[in-house]
Order: structure tokens, then C-alpha cells, then sequence
């Protein structure tokens, strides 16, 4: 495999962070799946935008709770610790098509070891139930200095590399997919078009521009 990231991480190893603004919002779905409102249940593409920044989604969601970034989703019934019932407050998968892009001022970055800016933004999606033509989608992508992350409506990869002819996904939940198979290439685009076969996958194009502040 050769990988397009230095560093990647599981959804699942982040049970107590919580993508809300204030702690009275932690809440859980009232449907059948009974999700938290924290990045293990509902931070797949969470964690995938954290990987394409380059930075831990603990972090990132402490970050993100200081702006106008974690919203109540109306389509999704919760209750609140409280018992209050209303909408789910998460990331919504932003940036996406109504909040296009994030931007993050003297963010300090581990791997540059210095302060950042970063503005990750929300390009495009494709949709396609082809294998072939997702193998075009993800090159063109990639091609344009893009970042890709895929799948279906209930669950986002990131598309982490390439191996022989075929592009290597990361799944951000390691109870499906371990991280010793993620790493060694062993979950790919064919795979995933095979496990969802004949649904639609969706392809999301992300930029992410970062940009080292000077010191003082």
C-alpha cells in the first residue's frame, strides 16, 4: 500500500468525546440504533475530516466547539441527559453542500510543530454505482489536489492510498474493518462496491489548505 497520510485513527477509540458545543447537548438518538451524538457512533466523516487536516479528532472537536460549527439536525429525534428531547446536535458531515468550508486560526499542528491555519472546504460529490467509474472519480479527484471520502449514507471512508490497481480505503470503525487490515491495504474501492452492491456510493471531494504563521 502506498499511503497518502502519515497519521490515521479510529472512530471507535473515541467513546467520551462528544461533537457538541456545550455538555448539556450530549444526547442520544431515540431510534432503533440508539446512537450518542459522540465520534464513536457518529464521527466517521468527523474523523476522516481530522485525518485530512492531520490532526487527532479529540482535538479537532475541542476546537470546533468554541465556533458556530456543531448544529441540531432536526431529522434526527434525541434525548438530552436531561430528558429534553429535540434535535441531534453533531457535525452534520460539514463541510458539505449548505456549510462549505471550515476554517481554523493558530491551530497548532503536531506534525509541523508550529501554528497553523487551515480551511478545509467541501468541493463536490459524485454519486455512482459503478466500480469503474468510482476508480475514475477518486483518480480525477485526487488528480486536482483533492482530498476523497466515500461511501454510502450510513458510513464515510476515507480514501487512504492506492495498492496494485485499486485505490486503499481507511474505515474509521475498527470493530468492521481492524486497523491491521486498514493499514496494509486490505480494504479497498472493489471491496467496498462489493459490500454495498448495487447501491449508490457517494463520492465527496474535500481541499484543505494549510498555512504555517509566522512567529512573533
Amino acid at each position: 500500500m502506498k499511503a497518502w497520510y502519515r497519521d490515521y485513527w479510529a472512530q471507535t477509540w473515541y467513546s467520551n468525546t462528544f461533537l457538541v458545543r456545550r455538555p448539556r447537548q450530549i444526547a442520544q438518538t431515540v431510534d432503533a440504533d440508539r446512537d450518542w451524538n459522540n465520534v464513536y457512533d457518529s464521527g466517521c466523516n468527523f474523523t476522516c475530516i481530522a485525518m485530512i487536516v492531520g490532526i487527532d479528532p479529540a482535538y479537532l472537536a475541542s476546537i470546533l466547539s468554541t465556533q458556530r460549527f456543531f448544529y441540531a439536525d432536526n431529522t434526527l429525534t434525541s434525548q438530552r441527559l436531561s430528558g429534553k428531547r429535540g434535535g441531534l446536535v453533531w457535525d452534520r458531515n460539514a463541510p458539505n453542500a449548505e456549510l462549505r468550508h471550515i476554517t481554523l486560526t493558530s491551530l497548532w499542528h503536531p506534525r509541523r510543530r508550529c501554528r497553523v491555519t487551515v480551511t478545509a472546504r467541501f468541493v463536490e460529490s459524485i454519486v455512482t454505482r459503478n466500480y469503474r467509474e468510482g476508480l475514475r472519480v477518486v483518480a480525477a479527484m485526487h488528480a486536482a489536489g483533492g482530498h476523497v471520502v466515500c461511501g454510502t449514507e450510513e458510513h464515510s471512508h476515507l480514501v487512504a492510498g492506492t495498492i496494485d490497481e485499486d485505490f486503499a480505503l481507511w474505515d474509521p470503525d475498527d470493530t468492521v474493518v481492524d486497523v491491521e487490515t486498514n493499514l496494509s491495504g486490505g480494504f479497498t474501492l472493489r471491496h467496498l462496491f462489493q459490500k454495498y452492491r448495487g447501491e449508490a456510493v457517494e463520492f465527496w471531494h474535500y481541499e484543505c489548505d494549510i498555512s504555517e504563521q509566522r512567529s512573533r
